[in-house]
């Protein structure tokens, strides 16, 4: 049976990844190896659609946005990247979800489980990264 439209938005996603430790380490690892990268001063992965395409992808900018907010500079940061803050948040949950006993890990991914099923804030927060990112495209931003 087709999951309606209501389900799929309100449907948990982020959860998985954090229930999942290794699902976690990969993404959060390679997460913190490109930020590592960039605040070393050193070279890290170039985006794939802005070398391919030539456009900048939804996630174009995120590394040196974090970087700014790591160091202090909201204002800055918001001006490269206005998902630079969520971002960084959703990596430190992924990194503390990798980091807890498998019980203490299975009871925080059904938190925010039950967090993504009532509210859709997934949905919410990649729809909005997908409108922020056109709005850029076509220079309003």
């Amino acid at each position: 049976m087709a999951k309606t439209l209501r389900e799929t938005w309100y449907s948990p996603v982020f959860s998985s990844v954090l229930a999942n430790r290794m699902e976690g380490l990969l993404l959060a690892g390679i997460g913190s190896l490109q930020l590592g990268l960039h605040l070393l001063g050193l070279p890290g992965w170039a985006c794939p659609i802005r070398s391919t395409l030539g456009i900048p992808c939804p996630g174009c900018g995120l590394t040196d946005a974090i970087g700014e907010l790591l160091h202090g500079h909201l204002e800055e940061a918001l001006a490269i990247h206005a998902f630079a803050p969520v971002f960084l948040f959703v990596l430190l949950l992924m990194a503390l979800a990798v980091l807890l006993p498998r019980q203490a890990r299975t009871r925080f991914s059904e938190a925010i489980a039950r967090l993504e099923s009532r509210t859709g804030i997934t949905a919410w927060v990649l729809s909005g990264l997908m409108f922020y990112w056109s709005v850029r495209l076509f220079g309003l931003v």
